[in-house]
């Protein structure tokens, strides 16, 4: 995922969720780009929740995502012809 605010531009890969006496970290892997840490409180969990359920957008891609990463996982790519003749 990218993190895009005006101080960084960043590829965020999760690597890591940790938990914390005051919720989560969520850690990404600090060899493919700057180490950084997310805290997440039970505050941020419920108005995340809440950001879904009333974004009809945000609920199907929820609902929707396996379905979409498998099917992109295992679509299969064409074969590259040989420019033997």
């Amino acid at each position: 995922m990218k993190v895009v605010s005006k101080l960084v531009e960043l590829d965020f890969e999760v690597h890591r969720i940790e938990k914390t006496k005051h919720g989560i970290v969520v850690l990404n892997d600090p060899a493919k780009s700057m180490a950084t840490k997310v805290h997440i409180t039970p505050a941020d969990a419920m108005t995340i929740a809440r950001a879904i359920l009333s974004s009809g957008a945000a609920f199907r891609f929820v609902l929707s995502f396996p379905f979409v990463y498998w099917y992109s996982k295992f679509k299969k790519e064409p074969k590259k012809q040989s420019s033997r003749p």
